[in-house]
Order: C-alpha cells, then structure tokens, then sequence
C-alpha cells in the first residue's frame, strides 16, 4: 500500500494523515470504520489488483486531498 501511495502521491507523515488515508481508503472500498482492518484490506488488495478499481481509489484519493 506503501509504494501505492508514494506512486500516488499521497505520502503520510504523521498518525493523523494516515488515519485520514486510512478512512478515505474505506470510504471507496465501500467499508466501514468499524470494519476489522483484515476485512478492508482484503478488499483493497482486490482492487489494488484490479486496473479499473485502482484508477478509481487513486482518483477518489487525490479528488479527496486535492493533490492531483
């Protein structure tokens, strides 16, 4: 997720950044904050997999923190 990120742009620097991050990602998966990290990130892997759903999560994101 790490190199996502960085390839992304979207860096986190403190512990605030990357729960914002954190509960952006979950947010686009379609999870909850509540939702076991197992679960969410599962889910992000699949869609890390996937060609469409990652332009989707890395244009969500940057819309999300305007760093595009």
């Amino acid at each position: 997720m790490k190199s996502f990120l960085t390839e992304t742009g979207l860096e986190t620097e403190t512990k605030e950044e990357r729960k914002e991050i954190d509960l952006a990602i979950r947010k686009v998966v379609g999870k909850k904050s509540s939702d076991k990290c197992n679960v969410v990130w599962k889910e992000v892997k699949n869609w890390l997999e996937n060609d469409e759903k990652k332009s989707k999560l890395e244009y969500e994101l940057k819309t999300s923190f305007n760093k595009e």
